[in-house]
């Protein structure tokens, strides 16, 4: 169990732990511990965020800290996911293209767009989650997100189909059961201290993972590492926007 978790920390962020040689087996079985690599980074995130707070940091300029901090925590590697995606959709109507633009390591336009807009949507949401009095529960919403985004990735990769022969996302996409997601929903709990807001935020990122779920179907043919990645930048955005929202109406 030990080495599993020390893999989903390793996979999902770039904080420095070491997990020898890791078979495919181990990547599967780290699955039930994506959401506590979320918690891990949500809760630095929320430090850094009480710290700025006390600080007297103002939200519209710790929310794009905190942005950033998330991208280089996560290596980039999720924002990559969502240039590809957005490149791949609106690059050609060929399903054989698409999956080609996605592969290719340059960004088009479609790409810069759609990662300046979930940066934005981050952002935003951030600093108005942030914007009152730094409460308990915003404070927990806003590293609960990560970890619920880490989440409903498993359930795009539950009973899905993988496009290509190999890749990143292929040891997971059409392997997880219920036997992983079941276990990795415990890594929730937590969050219901904060009651409505969390089931809301929890709906609306759960509704972002199933439309990319049935429009990557119909464009792709499947579930890539691409669209695994885009569905964590893209749910995040939503959660962080949703919890602002909710949370200010407590």
């Amino acid at each position: 169990m030990i080495r599993q978790i020390i893999c989903a920390i390793s996979f999902l962020t770039i904080l420095p732990v070491s997990t020898g040689q890791v078979e495919e087996k181990d990547l599967l079985g780290s699955c039930r511990f994506f959401p506590l690599a979320g918690w891990v980074l949500g809760g630095i995130l929320a430090a850094i965020a009480w710290l700025g707070a006390l600080a007297a940091v103002p939200p519209l300029l710790l929310a794009p800290v905190l942005v950033g901090l998330s991208a280089w925590l996560s290596r980039g590697l999720h924002l990559d996911g969502v240039a590809d995606l957005c490149d791949g959709l609106g690059g050609s109507f060929s399903l054989e293209r698409r999956l080609e633009i996605m592969k290719d390591s340059a960004i088009g336009a479609f790409g810069v767009v759609a990662i300046v807009v979930v940066l934005l949507c981050k952002v935003a949401g951030l600093a108005v989650l942030l914007a009152e009095d730094v409460q308990l529960q915003n404070l927990l919403l806003l590293a609960l997100v990560p970890a619920m985004a880490r989440l409903v990735i498993l359930t795009l990769a539950l009973k899905s189909s993988y496009p290509r022969a190999a890749g990143t996302g292929h040891f997971m996409v059409g392997k997880v059961g219920l036997a992983i997601l079941l276990p990795a929903a415990l890594f929730l709990l937590p969050g219901w201290w904060c009651g409505l807001p969390a089931l809301g935020v929890l709906v609306a990122m759960v509704l972002v993972v199933f439309y990319l779920r049935i429009k990557a179907q119909k464009s792709f043919g499947g579930i890539t590492g691409d669209v695994l990645g885009a569905a964590i930048e893209w749910s995040e955005a939503v959660g962080w926007l949703v919890a602002a929202g909710l949370a200010g109406h407590q």
